[in-house]
């Protein structure tokens, strides 16, 4: 039986190293480190052709382990089979002596005499033999010391593992260390194989050698990579104590960062530059300032603040702040003029710009991550008298917007402007003033209306396209190369499209070609700036375009402006005065209400919802100014402001001002809120 158990044993452990040999023969022919699969990337670099010696670590850490257990394994029934014989020349001796044998001793005695030897003949008796010999107990500082010498054997093949995967990352010498660790070891192992010396001094021995090889790479690696990625320091064992005590299901609060990843959780991405090798050089410059994490800050505050812009006004002693929310600006808290100068030094880093220049204007962006959405930061940068102003603007993706409702938009207005935008000839305007959302309002426009039955093509300057939709052809010119709208439009035109989206006519000879194609029974949608409806059609015909064309084509106007919207978590309602009422043109007893943001002495503090700003949000005024023959009229023959108004209003048609008013009582926004907006 002894022989059977070690050999099954000793078997066992031969084929596991040897499937160790044929996984590792194999991973060298493919070429790639056994060591560092499942562990690090292909773009770590490492060159298999230098991998000899780690081959040990990998295939043999893992398999050979399973040879490893085997081995002790096979020791300790060796050992179990020799306490059997111990037992049974004790249990002899005692006879003879004529004492009564030990319980233990005459129990393996028994099973000494019931050896496979004896009961060679009888497979029954071997049976119950080996029944009997698994209750025998076995010698645990035997077993304990075995399993000493397996965990050391182990922690050797793990370290060396560890250091032939970091060598080659760090380039720290991997032809100098692999060696370093891995000959001492095996070296005093076959010595201490061959020596007669007890198992529990063969353990501090291995133990020994293997810190004496292990310590001092990691003082070299300690020595050559970032504070975060030292190892065996105090906060790394902080750090390992955490992370063992999350798994048991105590929290240990701990930070085990470089000091560029302190502060807000942001990522900083550098863009601009010629490639991404550039951009990288960048951004470890970047992180090796102090302004780093100022502009970690100042992205965050953007977001948190819902903030589209802020601008950096440097004078000799501070950097003035202030924030764009909603379209309107706010004073932000100064900061000192150091902080302000390391902080822009990284953002112009992070957009490649040059640092040292301070008086002429630069421009460029950088990206961030935050909160698990990414945003653009474009920069732009100029000198004035007192030092420099810079402008940071955050772009996000542009919010979706369905339909018209959602833009804020009356069912009556809707209903009108999508009878317009399904008709088959006539000339559409969108417009509204800069930054007033008219991309949006274009784009939903568009959207809402059918596409599948008609035609359309979208006009586009190369250099400034827009968004895709579906089932728009779009045709582009090259502003760059002095190409305007009307190069392409001649063969576009033989196309036959059914509608044209041309978003500016940039000369009168683009403007005679597409009024052409209206009065031909085709649709033209364009857009214009201006401040309002009437004014639209007396910018149009600043373009140099035939006023008796136009007026004969232009159906309608659609324009829109943003007004902020009450916060609805802190918004104050009061008793509106009748003769405010009366100026409002609301009748009195109609509305019991209107609504304000609440003031500083009646909030204990700011409402989390807006920041304490009272608005959250904004929505659309829309006018829709729809041409009548009496428009008309005033366009070929006095195109006057004020008349074009007057006759708008005399058809029923409602004003921005009136459309604003609906907004303020059904407690929307506010009155001021409305006479800002109407003022600008």
């Amino acid at each position: 039986m002894q022989h059977k158990l070690f050999l099954y044993f000793e078997t066992s452990a031969a084929r596991a190293f040897r499937g160790a040999s044929r996984a590792v023969g194999q991973k060298r022919r493919l070429g790639r480190s056994p060591t560092c699969a499942g562990m690090c990337s292909d773009k770590v670099g490492l060159r298999p052709s230098l991998r000899v010696l780690p081959l040990l670590f990998a295939g043999a850490g893992q398999v050979g382990a399973v040879g490893l257990i085997c081995l002790v394994l096979g020791h300790l029934a060796q050992a179990q089979v020799g306490l059997v014989e111990q037992a049974g020349v004790a249990a002899a001796q005692a006879e003879l002596a004529g004492q009564a044998p030990h319980k233990r001793a005459a129990k393996l005695a028994q099973a000494k005499q019931r050896s496979p030897a004896n009961l060679a003949g009888s497979p029954a008796a071997v049976g119950d033999f080996a029944a009997e010999l698994d209750q025998v107990p076995c010698d645990f500082m035997l077993s304990l010391k075995l399993v000493g010498l397996a965990l050391v054997v182990l922690l050797w093949i793990r370290g060396g593992e560890w250091i032939n995967h970091d060598v080659q990352i760090f380039k720290l010498g991997w032809y100098k260390w692999n060696p370093i660790i891995f000959f001492p070891f095996v070296v005093t192992a076959l010595v201490l194989f061959f020596l007669p010396v007890a198992t529990w001094v063969r353990i501090p021995i291995l133990l020994v050698v293997l810190l004496a090889c292990w310590l001092p790479y990691v003082v070299v690696h300690n020595q050559s990579v970032q504070p975060h990625q030292t190892v065996l320091t105090r906060d790394w064992w902080r750090f390992a104590f955490a992370k063992v005590a999350s798994k048991l299901g105590v929290q240990v609060s701990t930070e085990r960062k470089a000091a560029y990843e302190m502060g807000v959780d942001v990522d900083l991405i550098p863009m601009g530059g010629e490639d991404a090798n550039a951009d990288n050089a960048n951004l470890l410059s970047a992180r090796n300032s102090p302004g780093y994490l100022l502009v970690k800050d100042a992205v965050a505050t953007m977001v948190q603040r819902r903030c589209e812009k802020v601008l950096y006004d440097f004078t000799q002693q501070a950097v003035n702040v202030r924030y764009e929310i909603d379209g309107v600006w706010h004073n932000g808290t100064a900061i000192d003029r150091e902080s302000g100068d390391v902080m822009l030094a990284v953002m112009k880093t992070l957009a490649n710009l040059n640092i040292k220049d301070r008086r002429h204007q630069q421009s460029g962006k950088f990206g961030a991550k935050y909160e698990g959405k990414s945003f653009i930061y474009p920069l732009v940068t100029q000198g004035v008298p007192t030092g420099e102003r810079a402008v940071l603007t955050r772009i996000v993706a542009k919010q979706e917007f369905s339909d018209y409702a959602e833009l804020g938009m009356r069912e009556a207005l809707r209903e009108k402007w999508a009878a317009a935008m399904a008709a088959d000839q006539g000339l559409l305007i969108l417009a509204s003033l800069p930054g007033g959302g008219l991309s949006t309002i274009t784009e939903v426009s568009l959207h809402d209306t059918d596409r599948l039955m008609r035609d359309f093509v979208s006009i586009e300057d190369a250099q400034h396209p827009e968004p895709e939709i579906q089932n728009i052809n779009v045709t582009t010119y090259d502003s760059a190369a002095g190409e305007t709208p009307a190069t392409i439009l001649p063969q576009l035109i033989r196309t036959y499209p059914h509608v044209y989206i041309c978003r500016d006519f940039v000369d009168p000879e683009t403007a005679d070609l597409l009024l052409k194609e209206v009065r031909d029974e085709r649709l033209v949608i364009t857009t214009m700036r201006a401040r309002e409806a009437a004014e639209v059609l007396l910018r149009m015909l600043q373009k140099k375009i035939p006023a008796k064309d136009f007026a004969a084509t232009v159906k309608a106007v659609l324009y829109q402006r943003l007004v902020r919207l009450l916060c609805p978590e802190c918004k104050v309602g009061y008793t509106p005065p009748a003769d405010v009422l009366r100026k409002l043109g609301i009748p009195v007893g109609k509305v019991e209400q209107l609504y304000r943001p609440p003031k500083p002495e009646e909030t204990d503090r700011p409402c989390q919802a807006c920041q304490g700003f009272g608005y959250a949000g904004r929505t659309g005024i829309f006018e829709l100014l729809e041409v009548t023959d009496k428009i008309r009229e005033i366009l070929v023959k006095q195109p006057r402001l004020e008349l074009l108004k007057k006759a708008a209003k005399a058809s029923g048609q409602r004003s921005l001002q009136e459309e604003g008013v609906l907004l303020v009582a059904k407690g929307q926004t506010s009155l001021p809120e409305l006479m800002r907006v109407l003022k600008q």
